[in-house]
């Protein structure tokens, strides 16, 4: 049914004009956040959970007005992503750029650059900006099970020009760009693979991916943040920050791991009606299944 359906988007994102579909999808989000109402509650406490670490009120009212705007947020995103593969000429004006020479010193550095972002916003929107300055950026994604549906995803970031890496052999492919002074893109805030190590996030231990820390650690690398966050009128802002560059002979993974950690708190605190997690990331266990329900076994 999905791929249906994922199908029957890609065509309509064709043929109809965005300022359309973008209407529909707030209509469709509020729907869907009516429907969900148990997934919805998830995303309410998450809300909640990330205002009390940042010393703010929420009202119950308050979070479920936000947790819709994040399924709406959701929907445009994905009506986006196929839109844009089909329309890629029309992102660019789109897009405010903000603090990418931040790209232009790591690489100056000659040892690779490490991009982390978050489900906030559009990541695919912000790979093919990077992609437009010049900069050679692999993106690590995740395999979809059905064949024909991952045909169709990956096939939307090809017409971006975005070289992918499957998170089957990230580590290796990884490394090999790293050494040629390349950038790979990594999401911080979800952990697709069997590791069960946890750090704390927003108060609580959740498990978030190691491997930009010790992929970083092991190569030199620096590390870099980078959001692309939905403006009003449909408009986006990409922006960079927080580098780290981690010293191999004093740091260590869980060091890395924090300040990680700590820069995604911030970034994703300053625009939690656009970060699209809809699972309780701090009920560790029920993620890690969760997770591995993602990835296909190789």
């Amino acid at each position: 049914m999905s791929y249906w359906f994922f199908r029957l988007l890609a065509a309509a994102t064709r043929v109809t004009p965005r300022r359309v579909l973008c209407a529909a999808c707030r209509l469709l989000g509020a729907v869907v956040h009516f429907v969900r109402r148990q997934e919805a509650g998830v995303v309410e406490a998450k809300l909640q959970r990330v205002a009390a670490f940042r010393g703010e009120s929420l009202p119950a009212g308050e979070a479920r007005r936000r947790a819709r705007n994040v399924y709406v947020s959701f929907i445009k995103t994905v009506m986006d992503y196929f839109y844009f593969g089909a329309h890629p000429e029309e992102l660019p004006p789109l897009v405010e750029v903000g603090n990418i020479g931040l790209l232009e010193e790591t690489r100056a550095r000659g040892q690779g650059t490490i991009i982390i972002s978050a489900h906030v916003g559009s990541v695919d929107n912000g790979a093919a900006i990077v992609a437009r300055h010049g900069y050679v950026c692999h993106i690590v994604v995740i395999t979809q099970h059905d064949p024909r549906q991952d045909e169709l995803f990956q096939h939307q970031r090809h017409t971006r020009h975005m070289r992918l890496i499957p998170i089957g052999r990230a580590t290796r492919e990884c490394v090999r760009a790293i050494q040629r002074n390349e950038a790979v893109a990594l999401v911080g805030d979800r952990d697709f693979t069997p590791n069960r190590d946890t750090v704390m996030f927003f108060g609580a231990p959740a498990r978030l991916p190691s491997g930009a820390a010790r992929l970083a650690l092991a190569t030199g690398a620096a590390i870099v943040f980078s959001y692309c966050v939905r403006l009003p009128g449909d408009r986006f802002r990409l922006y960079f920050c927080d580098p780290i560059y981690p010293d191999k002979a004093s740091d260590t993974v869980e060091g890395v791991q924090r300040q990680i950690a700590e820069r995604l708190e911030r970034n994703i605190g300053q625009h939690t009606d656009q970060w699209h997690i809809f699972n309780n990331l701090w009920d560790t266990d029920a993620d890690w299944r969760l997770a591995q329900t993602y990835t296909r076994q190789k």
